[in-house]
């Protein structure tokens, strides 16, 4: 690209074979920072929408480091070739990082159409589990907002299921129920609901249902069920692989046409995957959605109730422009927060609940663990706040930012003994830039903020005055920094 040839002689600080890495390591070790390694190979917008009918060129991320890729969907052949660039990059973590991350993301590992439709029967149960609740069928409300909170005791079930499907007789009926029960307390909960139901049993569900409507056209058919088996094994092939070698892997979130088929997916791999001394699988959630905080709280349950534990990425969110425009031009409610105070909020909020949760339930056989991606001054310091406050373990608190944005923050906590990450993307140079300047062109709503003044101040010092690139580091912050890090420094 035009931008990849201006910039090449700055940036090419370092390559081999080819792929480039960017400057830092020196001072990454010298302030204790470990990277989070992700492929940067941005798929081209028009070609991605050839395949996929979805807006692939998303904007505004608020402040969080995203995964590199979206990509375009090319055959199954292309993706095994990304399976094996993804636990390429599980291996380099070990090499480099031991105790680093690798971050994937799944639409490179399946067709996104496919997870487009997965995505559909997951939205059309969870409307369905409404349904057989208060039998209404308006959708008046975003999908992460619909209320999941009640449970069904065997006579409201009986009647819902009734309403919408056809029954051979009760103990039909009541061996369905009891499938569903599984804690056999007489009530089925979302969660169990959401967790025990199979995309075969929603084809044997399609056939008793005594109106077709988005239930039935949500179904997948045996072709779309066994696509959708070889991207679980695409995903479980490099989960075996950062098991084996005690790496850590976020899955990374996407746009919500496809985010339900991914939470779904990847709260399938943690119960498999997090049940050793530590999670190995994190999943992303993104709180400039409405009702992020709840999905959040569900999930953390199910880790405790099931005995597994719980590994989250914290972030805004990176398709904020284009979920707007998405809702416009379908008439419907916007799933994305009213403002930037409320996307804080409900970030902080999700903080709060995964923080307190060791603390609440202290009990539990299940750990938490947290990924805070932000390059937000305010919610580092109120992170780190609340692990004060909650005496919450260091060691399962990490901060992300990315290679080259916000690195007063990210030096600071390494260097004060915090869990700091660079989210380092790497690959083919002409690929990297662009992700990087669109990285930059997505954090524009943090540009002229104090933090980035700040961060500029702090660079203009440091190499005017001939310092190392982070010997200032203490004053990046002012008297905020003994706030944030407590009295540890």
């Amino acid at each position: 690209s035009d931008e990849a040839h201006v910039l090449r002689p700055l940036l090419r600080r370092r390559e081999r074979h080819g792929d480039c890495a960017l400057h830092g390591e020196t001072a990454e070790k010298k302030y204790g920072v470990q990277g989070i390694l992700d492929y940067a190979a941005e798929a081209k917008e028009d070609a991605a929408q050839k395949s996929v009918p979805v807006p692939q060129d998303e904007a505004s991320v608020v402040g969080a480091p995203q995964s590199s890729r979206t990509y375009d969907y090319k055959g199954e052949a292309l993706c095994d070739a990304n399976a094996a660039i993804f636990e390429d990059a599980v291996r380099a973590v070990q090499n480099a990082t031991p105790n680093g991350f690798a971050a994937i993301k799944l639409s490179g590992l399946g067709n996104p159409a496919l997870l487009e439709r997965l995505s559909m029967c997951l939205v059309e149960m969870a409307w369905l589990f409404k349904r057989l609740s208060d039998g209404a069928s308006v959708r008046d409300v975003p999908y992460y907002c619909i209320d999941r909170s009640f449970k069904l005791d065997f006579a409201a079930f009986s009647d819902g299921w009734r309403r919408l499907f056809a029954v051979k007789d009760d103990a039909e009926l009541r061996e369905i129920f009891d499938n569903l029960d599984r804690d056999r307390d007489g009530f089925i909960t979302f969660q169990e609901w959401s967790g025990n139901i199979r995309l075969s049993d929603l084809n044997s569900m399609v056939n008793a249902c005594l109106d077709r409507g988005p239930v039935c056209e949500a179904a997948l058919d045996d072709e779309e069920i066994g696509l959708y088996w070889n991207l679980i094994n695409r995903v479980r092939g490099i989960l075996n692989v950062a098991q084996q070698l005690g790496v850590r892997v976020m899955i990374d979130a996407e746009w919500t046409d496809i985010q339900p088929a991914i939470d779904h997916i990847v709260i399938f791999l943690q119960r498999i995957y997090n049940r050793g001394e530590r999670p190995i699988v994190f999943n992303t959630y993104q709180t400039y959605l409405k009702g992020m905080v709840g999905t959040v709280q569900r999930d953390l349950e199910s880790a405790r109730r099931e005995g597994w534990h719980f590994g989250a990425k914290v972030v805004r969110g990176a398709y904020m422009v284009s979920e707007r425009e998405k809702a416009r031009l379908r008439g419907v409610q916007s799933p994305i927060c009213d403002s930037y105070e409320d996307t804080e909020a409900n970030f902080h909020a999700a903080i709060d609940a995964i923080l307190s949760d060791d603390a609440t339930h202290g009990n539990s056989k299940s750990v938490t663990e947290l990924l805070v991606a932000s390059h937000s001054r305010t919610s580092i310091e109120y992170t780190v706040r609340r692990m004060e406050e909650l005496q919450k373990n260091r060691e399962h608190v990490h901060f992300g930012q990315l290679l080259g944005m916000a690195d007063n923050l990210t030096f600071t906590l390494g260097a004060n003994g915090y869990k700091a990450y660079k989210y380092v993307p790497y690959g083919p140079i002409d690929e990297v830039v662009p992700y990087l300047i669109r990285r930059t062109q997505e954090n524009s709503t943090l540009l002229g903020s104090a933090s980035v003044r700040e961060e500029e101040a702090l660079s203009e010092r440091n190499y005017g005055d001939g310092f190392g690139p982070y010997e200032a580091i203490g004053h990046a912050l002012g008297s905020g920094a003994g706030h944030i890090l407590g009295q540890d420094q």
